[in-house]
């Protein structure tokens, strides 16, 4: 168990590099993710694309990813549909990435204990906050590569699931939520 007190220990063959240098490559993760996704959504099937993000059930999909040569980092990307104007058929996703170091990770489980080969960690926490009567709802998704590449010694779907409820998601998730509600402010 990892006190409040310290991060778990940052890996890797990055693990030394500069604090400029790690900044730089999370900006990078940023960027990439960021253009990646939006190629993703221009080049497909747009009903398939907010149906595999979880839109189509919830109002915001919240991507984590936890980088292990930087453990007190978190870089996020948040989705969730615009509302419908009148020169559009169908609503278009507002898209946001970005990074940020977060006191709450203090208090997260070391994720290199179940996955000690992967150099960064993905979850999904998808979100439709309680409105007009109707309690909140959310979800933590295991992400579809990671099943793909099971191996022997990884958590099971129940150890998997008792694991991320060991964690605050959702309150790391909500801080990049209110992130892209500012951004569509502007």
């Amino acid at each position: 168990m990892v006190s409040s007190a310290q991060y778990p220990p940052n890996s890797g063959s990055l693990a030394q590099a500069s604090e400029q240098e790690k900044r730089k490559r999370l900006d990078a993760m940023v960027r990439l993710w960021q253009s990646e996704t939006q190629r993703q959504y221009e080049r497909g099937d747009h009903a398939a694309f907010v149906s595999a993000m979880g839109l189509d059930e919830y109002r915001y999909s919240v991507w984590l990813r936890f980088p292990e040569w930087e453990r007190s980092a978190v870089v996020a990307q948040v989705m969730a549909l615009r509302e419908v104007r009148s020169d559009e058929q169908e609503s278009q996703p507002a898209l946001f990435s970005a990074w940020k170091h977060e006191p709450l990770l203090k208090s997260m489980p070391d994720w290199k204990l179940h996955l000690p080969q992967e150099t960064v960690f993905n979850i999904s926490v998808r979100i439709t906050p309680g409105g007009l009567g109707e309690g909140s709802k959310w979800a933590i998704v295991m992400p579809r590569e990671m099943r793909a590449r099971y191996r022997p010694g990884w958590p099971t779907q129940q150890e998997w699931v008792d694991w991320t409820r060991s964690f605050d998601w959702l309150a790391v998730s909500v801080g990049f939520i209110h992130m892209l509600l500012d951004t569509l402010e502007q």
